[in-house]
């Protein structure tokens, strides 16, 4: 389904070596103390060199599991804000499975970029805790909406038939992903608005602050022209 290199939203990869080289170089042990003789340093060191070819051998053919299990949140030290990001958390799981069992490529793909745009959302949200008020209609309503799509679209593909009525739902849902991955955008935008405006003042204030020092080209202090001139000369 997804690809496995690239954890979904709210999710981190966990690899786990396989055990088999293990109990494989536990057996060779057991097979040649059964079978052979261990009298001499050079039966340990036959039996060791066998054993440890068998280790490298399984580790290299063996793939190792990888799963996933969601991110440790880290607390904001604003209750609501908190509450809301677990919320939002549980939500971007749940998301996460459904998209991860829909057979459809292109549903898959436009349900993990909306995932991503949300998990970014979180960040800003993590960052900046008095935004979080702002997303109570993006967490309690649109998110569990996405949800609901998710899973009615999986459902329909496991009907394996094409019938009018779920071709016709399965075109909507995708054209409905494509509206909420713009609206998300715009909620990510939206949230940066205050950063923007603060960057913005300090910024008018740097300029002012140049210009009086007379360190930029047009805030010389009156008479700079005509030092320029005479160093010139």
């Amino acid at each position: 389904m997804s690809n496995p290199q690239t954890p979904p939203a709210g999710m981190r990869a966990v690899t786990k070596k396989s055990a088999l080289p293990i109990y494989a170089a536990g057996v060779v042990w057991l097979v040649w103390a059964l079978l052979f003789p261990l009298y001499s340093l050079t039966h340990y060191a036959l039996c060791l060199a066998l054993s440890l070819a068998a280790f490298f051998l399984l580790g290299k053919v063996i793939p190792d599991t990888v799963t996933y299990e969601p991110i440790p949140l880290q607390a904001t030290g604003d209750d609501e804000a908190d509450a809301l990001l677990q919320t939002g958390a549980g939500h971007l799981q749940r998301i996460s499975a459904t998209a991860a069992q829909i057979e459809n490529p292109a549903i898959r793909q436009k349900a993990d970029k909306l995932g991503g745009t949300c998990q970014r959302i979180f960040d800003y949200v993590r960052q900046n805790p008095k935004s979080a008020r702002s997303l109570r209609k993006f967490l309690n309503y649109y998110l569990p909406t996405l949800q609901k799509l998710l899973t009615t679209y999986e459902l329909m593909e496991e009907q394996g038939v094409e019938g009018e009525n779920i071709t016709a739902s399965k075109a909507r849902i995708s054209e409905m992903l494509d509206t909420m991955d713009q609206a998300f955008e715009k909620q990510l935008d939206a949230l940066f608005g205050d950063t923007a405006l603060d960057i913005d003042t300090d910024i008018t204030v740097m300029e002012g602050m140049l210009a009086q020092e007379g360190l930029t080209e047009n805030g010389k202090m009156p008479g700079a022209e005509q030092q320029d001139i005479r160093l010139e000369l």
